[in-house]
C-alpha cells in the first residue's frame, strides 16, 4: 500500500490504533492489504474518502472458504511440488502453444491439443526416435509432453526442452487464475479491494485494526537546592517517553503520532467469515387417491400455510462523509457524485464526542521502520520537588522507602510507566510513576532507609456508643474499635520527616488522630517529625458504628446496674426496668415454687400407692385393725395436702399471668 501511505496513527492502550492513509490514485481500482487477524476490524470500521471529488463505488473482498470448497468447480488444480506436471496434466485436450528449444539458443513454437506426460522409458524411447527431437541413445528414462498439431501429427517432446506454455483456451487461463487467486488467500494477509470512478483521485482511508499497546517511561534528572541545609529539596526535569512498535508491513514515513490513553469500548465482531443459517428441512407430503365415497365425508383440515419467509436482502448503503462519525471525518471536504441508490437519509440523532481520554500529541513527524520500535517525546517540564520517607507495612516492612515527592505541574495526566531518577549526578534508583491526574501529588520510592526502624502494634476492642429499646429488644451501637502504634526510631545523625500511610477500610472512621495530610482513593498520610537519634510513637484510630440486638427479657440487676452507670438510661427508664425485673422475679419464684410443689406431688402420689397396697393385706379386725386406721388416716391427711397444694399452684399460676401481663406492659411502654 506504498500508493497510499500513512499519514496518522492513533494508539490506544488497550491494543488498538486508529490509522489514516492518503495519497494520490489514477484509475478505477486499489487494493489495500491487511493481516489475517486484522481483517474483521478492518471490514467493521473502514472508511474511504475522496478529496478530489470522485466516487467510491464500492469495496470488495474475497470470500472466506475452505480451499477443497474453492477450487472443486476448477479445472485447474495444482500441487505444491509439481505444479509443471499438474498443469500439462489438467490442460489436457486443451489448445497450447509449446516452446520447444530444438539446439541451445534455438527455438521454436507448436500450437495444438495437448495429449498428456509420460514417463518415456527405453522401450518407448526406441520406438518415437524417428518421429522428433526425443531421441534418447543412452536409453534413460526422461519425461516427455505430447501434442496434437494441427496437421494431425501426435508430437512428442522432451519435458526439458519446453520452455513455455501459451493456453489458448479462455477458460483454462481464466481457471489457472482463479487458482492462483486462491492460493494467495491461503496466505497470512487479506486483500480488499476499493472500486473507484474514472479519473484522479485524492483518496483518504481510516480504519481500525490491532495494534501492540504504547508504552510510556519516564527519566527525572534532579540538582538539590544549594540553599536548602537539608538538602530534602530541589528541581527536576521530568522527561517522558512513548514506546511503540511498527508491526505494519512498511516503512512509516513522516507520520502524525498520537498516544491516547483510557479505555474506549472495542471488541472484535466477525464479518470476515460467511454463514449460513440452518433451515427447518419440510418433507414433502405422500398423498393416496381416495377410494369410493358412501357416506358423507368431513371436510379435511386446511394445509398450513408457511411460517418461514425469505430474509430480504441487506440493502447496501455508503454514507455521505459529512453523515461520517466526526472521528473520520474531521477536516475533510465532503465527497461528491454519490449515486442517488446509494444515499441514505439524514440519522435521527447524532453522537456527541465525550469521554475520559486524554492523549500525547507527538508534535514532529515520526519515521519509523517496518519491524522497527521507537520512543518518542510526549513529556519534558520543570518540576519542584521535596525527597520524604514513605512508610507503608503491607509493601515493605520494617522500613520506610525514600522517595521524591512532586505535584504533576505538567499540565497532563501522567500515564503508569518506570521512571530513573539521577540526582546531582548520581544514578539514585527506580521507580514507577502511578496514574496520576494533573495537579495531584506523585510519590516516587525509589531505595530503601535502612536508618529509620518502623514497628506498628495494633490492637483491638469493642465499645458501647448508645443503647434504645425498640420492639421488645435493647439495640447497641458498638464501636468495632482498632488502634495502631507506629513506633519509629531514628537512628541517622539528622532529623527526619517519615510519611505513614495507612489503607482505608471499608466503613471505618478515624477519631482522636491527626487530620491526614494527604488522603487519596485508597490511602491516608501523615507526616512525623523525628529528630536525629529519638523514637517516636504515632497512634491512629480506627472505629467502626456497629448495632446489636438483644431480648429485654435477657436483662439483669447487675447488667442494669452498669447501663446506669454508664448512664445509657435515664432515672425514669431505670425505674421501669427495675419493675419489670422485680416482677419477672415475682414470676421466677412463683415458677420455681410450682416445681417443687409438683416434686412434693410425685412423691406423696408414690406414698399413697404403698399405704394403698399394705391396706389391702391387712385385716379389719383383730390386732391388724389398728395399724389398718393408723394407714388410712395418713391416706386422709395426704389427700388433705394433695389438695391444699392444688389451691396454692392455681393461686401461683394466677399470680404468674398477672404477672406477665404487667411485665409485657411495662415492656411494650419503653420505647416510648
Amino acid at each position: 500500500m506504498s500508493h497510499l501511505p500513512v499519514r496518522q496513527m492513533v494508539l490506544y492502550k488497550h491494543g488498538v490504533g486508529f490509522f489514516m492513509r492518503e495519497g494520490h490514485i489514477s484509475g478505477q481500482d486499489v487494493t489495500l492489504t491487511f493481516r489475517h487477524d486484522e481483517i474483521n476490524d478492518v471490514l467493521k470500521s473502514l472508511a474511504v474518502f475522496d478529496r478530489a471529488g470522485g466516487q467510491i463505488l464500492g469495496i470488495h473482498y474475497q470470500t472466506p472458504m475452505d480451499r477443497e470448497d474453492r477450487l472443486a468447480n476448477s479445472s485447474i488444480n495444482l500441487s505444491d511440488m509439481g505444479s509443471l506436471r499438474d498443469l500439462l496434466r489438467d490442460l489436457r485436450g486443451r489448445q497450447a502453444t509449446f516452446t520447444i528449444e530444438i539446439t541451445p539458443g534455438s527455438h521454436e513454437t507448436y500450437t495444438g491439443r495437448i495429449i498428456g506426460l509420460d514417463d518415456m522409458g527405453q522401450t518407448m524411447a526406441q520406438q518415437v526416435r524417428n518421429f522428433g527431437p526425443i531421441s534418447d541413445p543412452d536409453g534413460i528414462t526422461r519425461p516427455a509432453v505430447s501434442m496434437l498439431t494441427h496437421d494431425g501429427q501426435a508430437r512428442f517432446f522432451k519435458l526439458s526442452d519446453l520452455r513455455a506454455v501459451q493456453i489458448q483456451d479462455e477458460l483454462a487461463s481464466h481457471d489457472l487464475t482463479y487458482f492462483l487467486d486462491t492460493a494467495m488467500s491461503e496466505d497470512s494477509r487479506r486483500s480488499v479491494a476499493l472500486r473507484l470512478s474514472e479519473g484522479e483521485h485524492q483518496l483518504v482511508v481510516n480504519y481500525v485494526a490491532p495494534s501492540p499497546t504504547w508504552r510510556v517511561s519516564y527519566r527525572i534528572v534532579a540538582e538539590t537546592d544549594p540553599n536548602d541545609k537539608t538538602q530534602e529539596t530541589g528541581k527536576a526535569l521530568l522527561q517522558g517517553w512513548g514506546l511503540f512498535d511498527n508491526r505494519l508491513e512498511e516503512d512509516l514515513e513522516d507520520v502524525q503520532v498520537t498516544l491516547v490513553a483510557g479505555q474506549p469500548i472495542s471488541f472484535i465482531y466477525d464479518l470476515y467469515a460467511s454463514r449460513i443459517p440452518e433451515r427447518p428441512i419440510v418433507q414433502d407430503e405422500s398423498r393416496i387417491a381416495p377410494g369410493p365415497i358412501e357416506y358423507a365425508a368431513a371436510k379435511s383440515a386446511p394445509m398450513a400455510e408457511g411460517i418461514f419467509a425469505a430474509a430480504a436482502p441487506a440493502d447496501f448503503f455508503m454514507a455521505e462523509p459529512d453523515d461520517a462519525p466526526r472521528f473520520f471525518r474531521k477536516g475533510y471536504p465532503a465527497a461528491t457524485g454519490i449515486p442517488d441508490a446509494m444515499r441514505t437519509t439524514q440519522p435521527a440523532a447524532e453522537g456527541t464526542e465525550k469521554g475520559e481520554f486524554f492523549q500525547y500529541v507527538v508534535t514532529a513527524p515520526v519515521s519509523v521502520k517496518r519491524g522497527e520500535s521507537a520512543l518518542v517525546p510526549i513529556v519534558s517540564a520543570e518540576v519542584s520537588y521535596q525527597r520524604e520517607l514513605l512508610y507503608n507495612p503491607a509493601k515493605f516492612a520494617k522500613h520506610p522507602v525514600a522517595a521524591l515527592r512532586f505535584k504533576n505541574s505538567t499540565g497532563l495526566t501522567l500515564e503508569r510507566g518506570p521512571v530513573t531518577l539521577v540526582e546531582d549526578g548520581d544514578y539514585k534508583g527506580e521507580a514507577v510513576v502511578a496514574f496520576t491526574k494533573d495537579g495531584n501529588d506523585v510519590y516516587l520510592p525509589y531505595a530503601i532507609e535502612l536508618g529509620v526502624n518502623i514497628k506498628d502494634e495494633m490492637t483491638s476492642n469493642v465499645e458501647v456508643a448508645g443503647l434504645k429499646i425498640k420492639d421488645a429488644y435493647f439495640i447497641f451501637d458498638e464501636y468495632q474499635i482498632r488502634i495502631t502504634t507506629t513506633t519509629i526510631e531514628n537512628t541517622t545523625s539528622k532529623p527526619i520527616t517519615t510519611t505513614l500511610e495507612a489503607a482505608m477500610f471499608m466503613n471505618y472512621e478515624l477519631f482522636d488522630t491527626p487530620k491526614p495530610d494527604t488522603e487519596t482513593l485508597n490511602e491516608r498520610r501523615w507526616r512525623v517529625q523525628v529528630g536525629a537519634g529519638e523514637t517516636v510513637k504515632f497512634v491512629r484510630k480506627e472505629r467502626w458504628l456497629n448495632h446489636r440486638r438483644e431480648e429485654v427479657r435477657q436483662l439483669d440487676y447487675k447488667r442494669l446496674q452498669q447501663f446506669m452507670q454508664n448512664r445509657w438510661l435515664d432515672q425514669s427508664l431505670f425505674d421501669r426496668l427495675s419493675e419489670m425485673l422485680d416482677n419477672v422475679s415475682k414470676v421466677q419464684k412463683a415458677q420455681v415454687e410450682i416445681v417443687k410443689l409438683g416434686d412434693e406431688r410425685k412423691t406423696i402420689y408414690e406414698r399413697q400407692q404403698q399405704l394403698r397396697a399394705n391396706l389391702q393385706a391387712l385385716q379389719p379386725s383383730g390386732q391388724e385393725a389398728a395399724l389398718r386406721n393408723r394407714m388410712l388416716t395418713q391416706l386422709e391427711a395426704s389427700e388433705n395436702r394433695l389438695e391444699e397444694m392444688d389451691r396454692r399452684i392455681e393461686e401461683l399460676e394466677r399470680q404468674i399471668t398477672e404477672t406477665e401481663a404487667r411485665v409485657n406492659a411495662i415492656i411494650e411502654n419503653l420505647g416510648k
